[in-house]
């Protein structure tokens, strides 16, 4: 008689439930790269244009004070002057903006956050490509100086660009949005802190299940032996 024999092996594993693809974290990796290229290049910007950057009276647009009002002119000539001098006291409004925030010493706080970004935000992308188990650490740090930064910046500079807004005709209708961005200027940092905890919990929170009358840990295979002999069955 020729005895054959069978093996049903069930294999389960609690680690296989974390099972991820490392591609979400990199991605995400990938995408803290692309924004810490941008504050490099911002950092650069800020050095060599400062504040002012490049705007439209960068290349010789400034206006020329018009002078006197032409009573004695032409219509034309009043209606040009009437131009004239509303884009000249728009610029007296912006160079005024822009010399309140050189005094604020906003450039200077935007430059010291962009160096501690690049020197915290290398290791966190290192540690999210690699799904290091210190990437939650590294996550939440990321986050937070980008929300103290952000936050601290708005708080200096919402003012100043109200008051600037307001000084333009029907800019006041629109200079609310100057002073909420306080609130919002933390939006990034808030979405790099929760998919921080989110990866984290992806990659390592599924190791530390606690053992319980409601987990089941299976570590050894359950083998089923099907021998044909005798017409008995083993299990």
């Amino acid at each position: 008689m020729v005895k054959e024999s069978t093996n049903f092996v069930i294999a389960m594993d609690i680690n296989s439930i974390n099972d991820h693809s490392p591609w979400w974290a990199r991605a995400f990796a990938i995408f803290l790269g692309f924004m810490l290229l941008l504050t490099v290049a911002n950092f650069f910007y800020l050095e060599i244009f400062g504040i002012n950057g490049i705007n439209h009276y960068t290349f010789g647009n400034e206006p020329l004070d018009p002078g006197s009002y032409p009573e004695n002119g032409t219509e034309e000539e009043q209606r040009n002057y009437n131009n004239s001098l509303r884009e000249w006291d728009d610029y007296q409004s912006y160079m005024e903006m822009m010399d309140d925030l050189e005094e604020s010493y906003v450039t200077e706080i935007s430059q010291i956050f962009a160096v501690l970004t690049i020197l915290i935000g290398i290791p966190t992308i290192a540690m999210f490509w690699t799904q290091n188990e210190k990437m939650l650490h590294f996550g939440l740090a990321f986050g937070a100086i980008s929300i103290i930064g952000e936050v601290w910046k708005a708080y200096i500079s919402s003012e100043i660009v109200a008051n600037f807004m307001e000084s333009v005709p029907g800019g006041g209708d629109y200079a609310w949005i100057a002073k909420t961005s306080i609130f919002t200027s933390s939006m990034c940092g808030i979405l790099y802190i929760a998919l921080a905890i989110v990866l984290h919990n992806m990659y390592h929170n599924l190791n530390d299940l606690p053992e319980s009358g409601f987990h089941v840990k299976v570590d050894t295979p359950y083998i089923e032996t099907v021998d044909h002999g005798d017409n008995d069955i083993q299990h």
